[in-house]
Formats: C-alpha cells, structure tokens, sequence
C-alpha cells in the first residue's frame, strides 16, 4: 500500500487571542498513518532569558529555532533539551507510535498521551490544531472546537484556556471506529463517541452523563468547562481517565454494568477535582480521594450501602496498607502499585467522609464549594482544602489535618466493661472505649438499642486509652454497636472483617490445594495470584504489578485410594484433618475436593464457566476459605486475570471470561456488645 500522507500547512499560524496570564504552547500536528507517524510544529512563546528545560522522549527534532537564532542539528541532544530562550521558540519534529507502548497511531485510531510532542517545563495555556483523514473524529481537551474539511481531510482546532502544567499537557485521541450522539446538559454540549459495537448504549450513556452531571452541580457547584465529551478508548487499555472537558472510558466500563462500574461517574467527578482545581504534589495529592468521595461513596450512600463500601474500603486498608506501606497521604502522589491505590482513593475518601462528620453537612458542602471556588483553574493543596473549611466553620482543623493527612495512624478500638443498672425509674448504661493501638483524638459513633425495637445515637469524644462513659436512659438497653456505619478510619475486628478474594490474597500465609489436574486447569489463575496483579478492590483503577513472597505450594497430602492424587499443601505430612484445623487461609480447587465436606458440608457451586466463593474459615478465625470449580482451563483462563484485578467479590461466577453474577458479603457491623439483663 503506497504511503498516504496526511499533512496540512507545513507553516503555523498562531490561534487569535492568545491569553496573557500563562505562556502559550501552540501545537499543530498531522498524520501519516501508514508509517504510524505524528509530524508537528511546536511554538513556545516564553520571555526572553528563561532557562527552559525540553522532555523530547523519543521524537525526531527536524528544524528548531530560537527567536532569531537556527540552531544547528549537531546541537539537538536526544532525550533532554536545554534551552535560553532568545525569543519565540519554534519546533518542528516528529515521532513513531506503532503501539509498542501506551500510545498508538494506526489505520483506525490514535492515541497519543505521553511524550508526543515537545513536553516544556511549566505551565501553559495549550491551543492545537490537528488534521486527520475526514471520517476520523477527533477529541482533546478544549472548551471551543472548531472544525474544517477539505480535500478528504479534517482539521481540528482546539482551545484550551485554562494554564495547564507540563505534567498535565495535553492528550489526543480519534478513531474512524466510533458511532456517536449529541444531546445537552443545561446549555452545555454534551457529546458521546462509543465504538460502534456498543452504539445501543449511547442514549443510556447520554442519561448516565446528565445524571453524574446533575448530581455533582447540586453538591459542588456548576460544571467547570463548557463542553463535555465522553469517549469509549479505541485501544484496549483497562482503566480510564479524565482530562479538562472529556473522559476517556474503557472499553471494560463501557461494557460494565453502571452498578458494577462506576468509572463515567468517577471520571466526570474529576472535572471538578484534579481539572478544574488542579492537585498540587507538593503536600500530598487529594484528587484521588475526593473525587472518589464524591462520586463512587455518595452513589452508595445513596443507595443505601454506604456502611459496607466504607467496610470494605478499611478492610482493603487493613489488609495492603497497615504495617506494611503504611505512607501518609502528604506523601500521596499517584498510584503505582496496590498499596498506594488503596492510600490515595480508600483512605483519602475515608478521612474525607471524617472531615464531612467533623463540619456537619451544610457546612462541608459549602467549604467545599468555597475551596473549588477560590482555587479555579489552579493547583492547590491540603492546606488550601484545610483553610477553606477553616474559614467556612470558623473551627481550627489544624489537630485533624496533622493527625489523618500528615499522619499514618490508624485507630484500633475495642469495648470494655458493658453494663446496665437500674437506678430508680432510669436505667444506667456504662462503658469503656479501649484504644489498644496508638492514641488518637476520634468522634465515636455509639448506637444503643433498647428492648422496645427502638435505638438512639451518641457521639463519643475519644482521646485517651481508655475513655469511660455514662449514660441515664429512659428505656433498658439490650444492646450497643460502635461505630457500626464506619465513621471512623480503624482497624476492624475480626468478626467484622468482609469475606472477599482481597482479604483473602492479603492472607501472610495462603495454601492452595488441588489435585494434579485442578493444578493444571487452574494455573493461569495460580500464576495471577502468585503477581497479586489486582490494583484496587474498591476503583477498578489497574496500575503496574507489583510482587510479594509467592503463594505457598509444596508437597502433597496421602490419601486412601490406591492411585492417590498429587496436590498442593503446606506439608507433606499433614492429614486432611489436620490441614482443616490449622491456622491458615485456603484456596480449594475442584467441587470435589474432600476438604470442602469436611469444613463446610454440603456446599454446591453454581455451574457455571467459573464459579467461585468466599468463606470465613470455620476453625480458624480470622482465616478465610475460596472454593473454585471451572468447567474448562479455557474459562479459568479468561476470567483469571480480571477476577484478579477486581477482587471484590464474595462469590461470582463467569462465563467465556464475563462476569455474569456476584455477590459482595460484608462482615458483622460495628462493634457489638449485648447487654444482659439485669436480675432484680
């Protein structure tokens, strides 16, 4: 196939109305597809005198100017370009972006995110232009976008007047691939590009968007940007991403039910946190944290789980963070393994919801709004998001900051001396709150329950190791719960603890036992687990891998038949028996493994692809059991890697890799104690 270059002027002519408040980064770009190639033209305009660092990645510099000055090609280092501007700065390069990496050029989409053109240090006011062949449309941020056809291409100009630091820059996606719809919300353009396989769900996407949109403007405030684009990835890339005035969906969310993934409303939260207010990373990055509050929590709390999402979100805490990466949320940057993932979107969202508790709703809604406000269209961080509720609740949030962002503590209660009396027509109810780790100031919530059906809340100041309290009650109390919708950042009791393929992997010690042929049907599986390649049990958000000491799995257990089967357990020696009461949490293999009968009796899988559950050992507390059974190495082949990835579940099952059903089983709520009653 003869090369078909797809170019428009070679020569660039700035955008009108350049702004004034930042420097100005005008891009203009073109495609020749077949050769995976991005040519372009970079004009920098900076004062003169600057000392401008250059990131050139792997572009091919071809002609560059400073001001005046031509600067020779023996002059272009590769990689990093050190420049004194002597006066407008002009770049022409290109790259190749066959896919081998995240970004890609190919005959039916582009996507370019990294280092695709010049990345100069600081902070810029961006306007590109790019040509495309005329049936590919075209996305990158920009609150106006005009576009322009002639001779079987299309030229795109997008203005993005909003000052973005180079670590943000820009990104570009189009695709021929997309079927597409427009509709509004309010007077904003709303456009939705999914691939054309999923065109039956563009009008549900448009509705979701509204909603999302809806939903956050009640709380936050008007949508920052003047137009909203929500696009399915043309490249198969499993998470997704929000960038000023379009979100970036993955083809697993687009395919997902909104119940089982939260990603269009996650990302359009981001509009506000991290787009509209930009995360300064000096202090600690927030956006994470807020926007998953804002969007994945309030959508359980309005469905009326908040108490088990946060339930699970300390369990995922418990498990990767404490005592092992346990790092404070100043420290927060961005997610690169599992540890930091749960740090910068669980436990953030969890002191956020703390933070809510500590102002009371109207008042943290409206700091809130105040901190958006006053940081438009700039980075800020922790500290602006303290003054701003400073100011708002006239209360100094100094000791909270120091203790739950600068901090890594995380609270360990337990309850001591429960009892009731009589004491004339009242009745006394008496308690102790035991703070068996570190000492911290806390707002405990304490439920009590009466014999009538009826319960009263308390709030319980906490700041010593042990904190004793009275209560005169009108009615007999039979029963209290701490903390049992998760108020506060802790570590949970074991009873309390979900049952959940995350817990599970958390395990410091996990025997996996199969017989030969379960082995190898499972291996895929086996192998996933062995990497712990799940980024999140709570976002879905995927990040790199990250390894630990493998899944233990050695030796083989005797059994009475004449041609016993080789499996994999902690020692050679040990009985079935004596496996079942040891201390140690079990992946069981096979609807027939004899295991399964004797700790849990009668238990019958679905039949399905691959079915699996998740079971608190019955021996020993605090350990857990995973039964699975597959009917093909095929089925656990496709599914292991996404069930990995996501391991939220209770119990699910799959089919040809989908997930077609699960469940999510949360552990006892709160803290409980019963009351007996008292003998008179």
């Amino acid at each position: 196939m003869a090369a078909v270059l797809y170019t428009a002027a070679v020569l660039f002519a700035p955008f009108a109305g350049a702004g004034t408040s930042s420097p100005t980064y005008d891009l203009e770009v073109a495609f020749d597809i077949p050769r995976a190639r991005v040519i372009g033209t970079a004009i920098i305009d900076l004062p003169v005198g600057t000392e401008l660092s250059i990131d050139l990645g792997d572009l091919r510099v071809i002609r560059m100017t400073n001001g005046d000055e031509r600067i020779a090609p023996d002059e272009w280092p590769s990689g990093m370009l050190e420049v004194q501007v002597q006066g407008i700065l002009r770049i022409q390069y290109e790259g190749t972006f066959s896919g081998q990496k995240l970004d890609v050029i190919d005959a039916d989409k582009i996507l370019l995110r990294g280092t695709w053109y010049p990345v100069a240090e600081g902070t810029y006011r961006f306007r590109l232009r790019a040509t495309v062949p005329a049936d590919f449309t075209a996305v990158s941020e920009g609150d106006r976008v005009d576009r322009t056809e002639a001779r079987g291409e299309a030229t795109y100009a997008f203005d993005l007047p909003y000052p973005q630091p180079e670590w943000a820059g820009i990104t570009f996606v189009a695709s021929r691939l997309w079927a597409s719809r427009d509709a509004t919300y309010r007077d904003v353009p709303l456009s939705v590009h999914l691939l054309s396989r999923n065109a039956p769900r563009l009008d549900e996407t448009v509705r979701q968007a509204q909603r999302y949109l809806q939903q956050l403007e009640a709380l936050l405030g008007a949508y920052p940007f003047k137009r909203l684009v929500v696009v399915e990835n043309p490249v198969g890339i499993s998470y997704s991403l929000a960038m000023p005035t379009y979100v970036l969906l993955s083809q697993r969310s687009v395919a997902a039910d909104a119940a089982e993934d939260s990603a269009l409303n996650h990302e359009i939260a981001h509009s506000w946190f991290g787009n509209a207010v930009l995360a300064s990373y000096v202090g600690g990055n927030w956006a994470e944290g807020l926007t998953a509050y804002f969007s994945d929590h309030l959508e359980n709390e309005r469905l009326g789980r908040a108490w088990q999402r946060r339930q699970r979100m300390m369990a995922a805490n418990q498990s990767f963070v404490v005592g092992r990466a346990n790092v404070p949320l100043s420290s927060f940057d961005e997610s690169h393994d599992r540890a930091s993932n749960i740090i910068g979107y669980a436990k953030a969202a969890l002191v956020v919801h703390m933070l809510r508790r500590e102002a009371g709703d109207e008042d943290f809604f409206a700091a809130m709004r105040s901190f958006l406000t006053e940081n438009l269209y700039r980075q800020a961080s922790w500290a602006e998001l303290r003054k701003a509720f400073e100011r708002t609740t006239a209360t100094d949030f100094s000791g909270f900051f120091r203790q739950w962002v600068e901090g890594t503590a995380t609270a360990d209660l337990g309850l001591e001396g429960v009892s009731a009396s009589s004491v004339g027509k009242k009745h006394e109810l008496r308690l102790t709150v035991v703070q068996k780790g570190p000492v911290l100031a806390l707002t405990v919530p304490l439920t009590i329950y009466f014999e009538n059906g009826r319960s009263t809340k308390k709030s319980l100041k906490v700041s010593g190791q042990r904190n004793s309290f009275k209560f005169a009650l009108e009615q007999r109390p039979v029963r209290i719960v701490v903390d049992e919708d998760y108020d506060v950042l802790r570590r949970l009791t074991i009873a309390e603890v979900p049952p959940m393929i995350a817990t599970l992997m958390a395990r410091p010690r996990v025997t996996i036992i199969g017989t030969s042929a379960e082995q190898a049907k499972f291996s895929s599986l086996i192998g996933a687990l062995d990497k712990e390649g799940a980024a999140s049990a709570l976002t879905g958000e995927h990040r790199e891998w990250t390894r630990r000491a493998p899944i233990f799995k050695s030796g083989a257990v005797p059994r009475s038949d004449a041609k016993p089967p080789q499996r994999v357990i902690a020692r050679s020696t040990e009985s079935t028996a004596a496996i079942a009461g040891k201390r140690s949490s079990l992946i069981l293999l096979g609807e027939h493994e004899p295991l399964i009968r004797l700790l849990f009796g009668r238990l019958q899988l679905p039949d399905a692809g691959l079915s699996l559950v998740v079971l608190k050992h019955p021996r020993s507390p605090g350990d857990f059991v995973a039964v699975f059974r597959a009917a093909s190495k095929s089925e656990v082949d496709g599914a292991a890697e996404k069930l990995v990835d996501r391991p939220r579940y209770t119990s699910a099952t799959f089919s040809g890799g989908k997930l077609t059903s699960y469940e999510l089983k949360n552990g006892d709520r709160g803290i409980s104690r019963n009351i007996p009653a008292v003998r008179r």
